[in-house]
């Protein structure tokens, strides 16, 4: 592809050259007939370089026709590669689409399969974790080796490993956000019963204000739906409490 418009790109500067030389030569001829005074033997060798000429720039006519056509052939046959790459790339489209939808749904088969345990009565030791580097001194590589790690010992008990811990130093808030399937909404029981330990476990945790869920769960009719749920508290000797539930 790349060698056939370098051709036609070859071709029609071949073209343009030989355009503005025959221009040339014909201004010239003109520029010479206008001049007075010339001979008579001047001017019949005059006309007859004109003619000559004239011949010439027939010959190149049909030369230029023949590079034209030759460039124009090259045009369509490159126009059709890309209308059968373009072609081939919306089949491989097609294909990976439909092969993302199967896996997908496999994902979701063996998700749904996946059993949510209950919070462990040791809790995921959030007490453990530095909170003060995080809320006092902004650390942020403490803060993501928290959520990191804090991601992993919850998946068992919320769902898929995508569950996602995000801490907002300005306005001293942990959030955990569901981002993928977590199973069926037969488990929904579970994944609440779990979320209110994790609260009671997170009343250690030093200026902690807020605690929000959100998990996305099929029903029985294979349709997702979402749940949301949002514990706070105005300081750290109170207990949180729940302030939205939707469904």
């Amino acid at each position: 592809m790349f060698i056939i418009n370098l051709i036609s790109v070859g071709l029609v500067l071949v073209v343009l050259i030989i355009v503005f030389y025959r221009f040339a030569v014909n201004s010239r001829l003109k520029k010479i007939s206008q001049q007075k005074g010339q001979p008579l033997s001047f001017q019949k060798k005059l006309a007859y370089v004109k003619y000559l000429e004239q011949e010439k720039h027939v010959s190149f006519i049909l030369f230029l026709s023949l590079l034209f056509a030759a460039g124009m052939l090259l045009s369509t046959y490159s126009l059709f590669e890309v209308e059968d790459q373009m072609h081939n790339l919306s089949q491989k489209n097609s294909q990976l689409k439909d092969e993302l939808y199967k896996m997908r749904q496999e994902q979701r088969r063996f998700i749904n399969d996946i059993p949510i345990k209950a919070y462990p009565e040791e809790g995921l030791g959030l007490g453990d974790y530095a909170w003060q580097e995080i809320f006092e001194h902004e650390n942020r590589k403490v803060q993501y080796e928290i959520e990191n790690d804090l991601s992993t010992k919850a998946e068992p008990y919320f769902g898929l490993s995508s569950t996602l811990i995000v801490l907002d130093i300005p306005s001293k808030t942990l959030s955990i956000a569901m981002v993928g399937n977590s199973g069926t909404e037969d488990k929904l029981e579970t994944l609440e019963a779990n979320q209110l330990a994790f609260v009671q476990e997170a009343k250690v945790v030093t200026n902690l204000t807020q605690v929000t869920f959100q998990m996305h769960v099929t029903d029985e009719n294979n349709e997702e739906k979402t749940y949301n749920r949002t514990f706070t508290r105005s300081n750290n000797e109170e207990d949180f409490t729940q302030v939205e539930v939707e469904e």
